[in-house]
């Protein structure tokens, strides 16, 4: 799993209408953020990020199969969703995957630019 900010949409290859990865990597126009959830949180994960995530942000993201691009748009509202989230209880095995990705969406508004997720 992991989630790619980008530094940059400028040279960018795109899938569609959205930004790809650059290859090969490492690639200074993006920075990725490897991750992995014990199984243990899987369940958890699903109702606590990708179901309230998905639904605020008219998103695709499924468990483990899919990638999906969050515009600037999107990262305004993940950005706003994730520092409410982080003022309650969460498991400290998934903290530092919600702080990793409220940093990179974070940057992607500074940026105007987005986030790749990939569960």
């Amino acid at each position: 799993m992991w989630f790619v900010l980008f530094k940059t949409l400028e040279g960018v290859p795109y899938y569609g209408d959205e930004p790809d990865v650059p290859e090969p990597l490492p690639d200074p126009r993006v920075e990725i953020y490897n991750f992995d959830i014990g199984k243990e949180y899987l369940g958890y994960f699903e109702q606590d990020f990708i179901n309230p995530v998905d639904e605020r942000l008219n998103a695709l993201m499924d468990d483990y199969t899919d990638v999906d691009y969050l515009n600037t748009e999107k990262c305004i509202k993940l950005e706003f969703w994730l520092k409410e989230r982080l003022t309650r209880d969460l498991p400290e095995a998934l903290k530092p995957i919600y702080e990793k990705l409220l940093e990179y969406a974070s940057h992607a508004v500074e940026l105007k630019t987005g986030v790749i997720v990939q569960l």
